[in-house]
C-alpha cells in the first residue's frame, strides 16, 4: 500500500513535516493493517467488486430487461463503485490506526 497519499491528507498531523508524518502514517499502516486484518482487507477487496457487478446486474436485469449492455453496464458500475467503496475502507481504516497512533504517542510526549 502507497502512503504517499495519505501524506498532508489528515487534518490532525497535517502541520508536521513530511517525513514525520511518513513515519507516523507507517506506524498507523502497521497498526491497522496487522496479519488478521490485511487478510480481512484483501478478501473485502476481491468479493466487494463481484457482489456488486452481480447485484447491480441482477438490479439492472430487473428494470430494464435482458440487453446485450446490461453486462458490459453492470460491469463497469460495479467496478468503479466499488473501487470508491474500497478507497473510503482503505481511508477510514488508516483514519483508526493514525488515532491510535497519536493516543500511544500523546502521553509519552507529555511525559518528557
Amino acid at each position: 500500500m502507497d502512503i504517499k497519499e495519505y501524506i498532508d491528507q489528515f487534518p490532525e498531523i497535517a502541520d508536521r513535516e513530511r517525513h514525520e508524518q511518513f513515519t507516523l502514517l507507517e506506524k498507523a499502516r502497521d497498526t491497522s493493517f496487522n496479519p488478521p486484518a490485511k487478510r480481512l482487507f484483501q478478501m473485502y477487496c476481491w468479493l466487494l467488486p463481484v457482489f456488486m457487478i452481480f447485484g447491480l446486474g441482477g438490479i439492472l436485469y430487473s428494470f430494464f430487461g435482458y440487453g446485450s449492455w446490461l453486462p458490459i453496464a453492470a460491469l463497469l458500475l460495479g467496478l468503479i463503485i466499488s473501487r470508491q467503496m474500497i478507497n473510503q475502507r482503505r481511508t477510514a481504516l488508516m483514519q483508526k490506526g493514525l488515532q491510535e497512533v497519536l493516543a500511544t504517542e500523546s502521553p509519552s510526549a507529555t511525559s518528557e
